[in-house]
């Protein structure tokens, strides 16, 4: 009997000496320091896909289209996964930050500061996707404009197709896009829709989607939109998980028109 106990117990040894599956891995080693920046031309955009939570492969495809974006334009742009660039030096040379899919809280009290005094002198700021998960701080959050976010559908209903509801075609970003907009993707919900203070530019249709009660926002279930902090414009859109978002037409010419707009390249709003 102890013999069989031995070997059962060195049987199962390298069982419980086995790695545990690990969740998506975080940006590099951040630094304290910011990163050098080359000589930008004006305007000049930031994207930043830092990731202190979960981290979306399609950052691979979804930097490199949103240089492509500004290239076309003329314009500068610096991607990094260094949070230190979050700095009053470094900011001032960008008029508009751009999340890629940047998940956690990553900002110092200082990083923070410079990030809102961005924002005060008339900065613009495009989040996408996963800048709008659960992962972010609250204040954070009210700078988004809307809920808490609660989920997502799962396992073989993750990624659905759907019609998008443009309820506004005069934005920059929207102006090009069908009122109905099929569209398939991870589609967020939150406990809230945006704020009184939103523009809502498109809404999920969520007529035969599978949806569990939870996630249900019904005709609220705001998926594109923008608001002003003070004179800095602010926009939001939940799309943009899978890689070939970042390949499709569409797609990019909403984000393009974004960050034009954030921006104030082009559009209204964001005066005061």
């Amino acid at each position: 009997m102890v013999r069989i106990i031995a070997l059962a117990a060195l049987l199962l040894a390298p069982l419980a000496a086995a790695p545990q599956a690990t969740p998506p891995s975080d940006s590099p080693p951040q630094s304290d320091a910011p990163p050098a920046l080359p000589p930008l031309a004006r305007p000049a955009v930031l994207i930043v896909s830092t990731t202190t939570g979960f981290r979306h492969d399609s950052i691979a495809e979804a930097v490199p289209a949103i240089e492509r974006l500004a290239k076309a334009r003329g314009w500068g742009s610096f991607a990094t996964e260094n949070a230190a660039i979050f700095h009053p030096a470094a900011l001032a040379k960008f008029d508009v930050i751009v999340f890629a899919n940047a998940t956690g809280d990553f900002h110092t009290p200082a990083r923070r500061a410079a990030f809102r005094a961005f924002l005060a002198r008339g900065g613009g700021f495009v989040g996408l996707h996963s800048a709008g998960d659960d992962s972010h701080p609250d204040w954070f959050v009210t700078l988004r404009g809307n809920g808490r976010f609660t989920g997502h559908p799962g396992g073989g209903d993750q990624f659905q197709a759907a019609d998008i509801r443009v309820a506004d075609r005069t934005h920059p970003a929207t102006r090009h896009l069908p009122t109905r907009w099929h569209w398939t993707d991870e589609y967020y919900s939150w406990d809230a829709p945006p704020a009184a203070d939103a523009h809502v530019l498109a809404r999920l249709d969520e007529a035969g989607m599978r949806i569990e009660p939870k996630l249900r926002m019904g005709g609220d279930h705001a998926l594109i939109w923008w608001r002003c902090a003070g004179r800095a414009r602010i926009f939001y859109s939940a799309l943009g998980h899978r890689a070939e978002a970042w390949a499709d037409p569409d797609h990019l010419k909403m984000v393009g028109g974004a960050i034009g707009w954030a921006a104030r390249a082009e559009g209204a709003g964001c005066d005061a």
